[in-house]
């Protein structure tokens, strides 16, 4: 298996970043301007990739799309099936299809090569920031925390605390709220909705989706009139927005 793992000597609580990239300029160039912030693994293809993602955790993803044997698209969607964690598309492909199509089954971002290292670093922040995925090691509780807590999902006792008050929400609400929460970037159409949230023997309709959509964001506005926390992203399908601290 072809893996080059890079951590900063004496670094604690770095996060750890995997970048899939086949072409050798581009992973020393990785090397150079992210290694002194993050711990880099590389692969160079999409199969390797896929089996490092299984043994190891990261906390993102940094994923080119031409890719031997198994490409971006496809690596994407194998990652998909057991893990949440944020994948940002690195590619050479500027075509809006291929923008839409890879949002559509799971990246979190995507930025189109060339680009400035600045940029690319701070939209790294942006997903871990956004993606905060906490563990009480005490009570082994799991807690998405979004912008320093202004919204709080304890995904043990489904409690929700957003600016500091409690919300009640229905349990297909909580679910629907909290798998988007684990993916901030991401667009979810509503058939993607539909098929990961509601079992084959319940009632699958599009507009169930839309109705709790709304009844989520009508709860939310209860706490703070105006509130987006689901924006509907036209012709693709609802995505988290995360509020400001108030």
């Amino acid at each position: 298996m072809s893996q080059i793992s890079l951590c900063k000597k004496g670094a604690i609580n770095i996060k750890k970043i995997l970048v899939v990239e086949d072409e050798h300029y581009m992973q020393e160039l990785m090397q150079i301007q992210l290694q002194n912030q993050f711990e880099l693994t590389l692969s160079d293809n999409g199969a390797d990739a896929l089996q490092i993602v299984k043994s190891q955790n990261f906390d993102v993803i940094l994923l080119d799309i031409m890719l031997p044997y198994l490409n971006g698209f496809e690596l994407c969607q194998e990652i998909r099936k057991f893990s949440n964690v944020p994948i940002l598309m690195l590619t050479a492909r500027t075509e809006l299809q291929d923008t839409v199509k890879g949002l559509e089954i799971g990246a979190d971002d995507y930025v189109t090569k060339p680009f400035d290292f600045e940029v690319l670093i701070a939209r790294i922040k942006s997903l871990l920031r956004r993606s905060s995925f906490t563990m009480d090691n005490e009570s082994n509780i799991q807690i998405i925390s979004l912008n320093n807590g202004t919204l709080l999902l304890n995904l043990d006792n489904r409690h929700v605390i957003f600016d500091k008050q409690s919300i009640e929400l229905t349990s297909k609400e909580f679910q629907l709220l909290a798998l988007l929460a684990e993916s901030p970037e991401r667009v979810f159409t509503r058939e993607k909705l539909l098929e990961l949230l509601w079992n084959y023997s319940e009632e699958r309709e599009l507009r169930a989706v839309d109705s709790h959509v709304k009844n989520i964001r009508t709860k939310f506005r209860k706490v703070r009139p105006g509130v987006k926390i689901i924006q509907t992203i036209w012709g693709m399908g609802y995505q988290l927005i995360i509020p400001e601290a108030h």
